[in-house]
């Protein structure tokens, strides 16, 4: 889908490599241009491995003028940039777009950063937790347990990354109408606040926090014998009677969704006593049998036989070989690049020889 495009890359830990590296799936060649100490996330080998398949590495000190200029030749054969330095730094080396620019007009570069590139904070150094606690994720994963709660799960960088993939390709659409190159300014802060629209939209429009997920019996996880089960049911009144009848709790069965939630203790409880007669195998049959959104918790390695079976675990060796997941999408007629290897650091350079202006 992506080949012929090539995509440089300067930019260490997540959001940026995750974004090339769904570029590099569907077919494009990306070119991590690290510095001699290389990629930062190189510690994390399996990390690494699973979000740098199929790239390339070049090592260039951007601080010294012959590098500097081998890193401009490579700007004049290639469409995309993403970077992921703090603000100010890429001009600071002289590879920000309106330098980029001056040597490749149709050139696509992608910022991605913690708060954008015009922020009040952009001096502030950040990860995911601390983004999400700025802009008020932290508060709304924490409304259950009455204080603020990091969620575990890297949001910020995931969206972040989702996003400028997104906007990479869209600016690549209007190239092909166009002619023209794009920038692209990206933040961890924006795109995280912008994947919670179900909260955000109550907040920003006069409401208070979310009562479908805090105090609904119908939305919440619940001890079993051996494990736990969740279920999901909202405004959903025929799940809600199917519910009571599998349960046999038939008492509450005409209860309207506003009387759920005001008796959120008394009706939890009641459901948490029925559950907990069951195994995980036993509750699985009866909600399954009975049209109920359930889920049966598991831990990773058991939620990912489902994702293996839609072909979406691959093989990636760095140093060694690492199962990874990767992009999880089916297309009927293209196969993706999800087997392969991330580099050793600085293992094509030889790719830079030879580039004279």
């Amino acid at each position: 889908m992506l080949n012929g495009i090539r995509v440089i890359e300067i930019a260490p830990f997540y959001p940026g490599p995750f974004c090339t590296q769904i570029l590099a799936e569907h077919g494009a060649e990306v070119i991590k241009v690290e510095p001699p100490a290389g990629d930062p996330m190189r510690f994390n080998e399996e990390m690494f491995a699973a979000i740098n398949r199929n790239k390339k590495s070049v090592v260039l000190n951007l601080k010294e003028e012959k590098d500097l200029k081998a890193f401009f030749e490579l700007v004049k054969r290639s469409d995309v940039i993403v970077e992921g330095f703090r603000p100010g730094v890429a001009k600071k080396l002289g590879i920000d777009y309106e330098s980029v620019r001056r040597v490749n007009k149709k050139m696509i570069y992608c910022s991605i950063s913690g708060f954008g590139q015009d922020s009040e904070f952009l001096d502030i150094p950040v990860h995911d937790i601390n983004v999400l606690s700025m802009n008020g994720v932290c508060k709304i994963t924490g409304l259950k347990v009455g204080k603020p709660a990091d969620p575990n799960v890297q949001l910020a960088d995931f969206s972040s990354a989702m996003f400028a993939t997104i906007a990479i390709l869209m600016a690549i659409i209007k190239r092909e109408k166009t002619g023209e190159g794009e920038y692209i300014d990206v933040s961890m802060y924006d795109s995280s606040f912008a994947a919670v629209p179900l909260h955000t939209s109550r907040y920003l429009n006069g409401g208070g926090d979310l009562e479908d997920f805090i105090s609904n019996p119908g939305y919440d996880i619940y001890k079993t014998k051996d494990g736990f089960v969740s279920l999901g049911m909202l405004n959903e009144p025929h799940f809600w009677k199917n519910l009571c009848v599998a349960l046999k709790l038939e008492r509450y069965i005409d209860l309207s969704y506003d009387e759920r939630i005001k008796r959120y203790s008394e009706i939890r409880n009641e459901i948490e006593k029925r559950i907990s007669k069951f195994s995980n195998k036993e509750i699985f049959e009866l909600f399954r049998k009975s049209n109920l959104p359930f889920g049966v918790v598991k831990d990773v390695l058991e939620g990912s036989k489902l994702y293996e079976k839609r072909g979406f675990l691959a093989k990636s060796f760095y140093r060694r070989e690492y199962t990874v997941a990767t992009f999880p999408v089916v297309y009927k007629e293209t196969e993706l690049k999800r087997d392969g290897r991330a580099p050793e650091i600085g293992e094509n350079n030889d790719l830079l020889e030879g580039w004279e202006s």
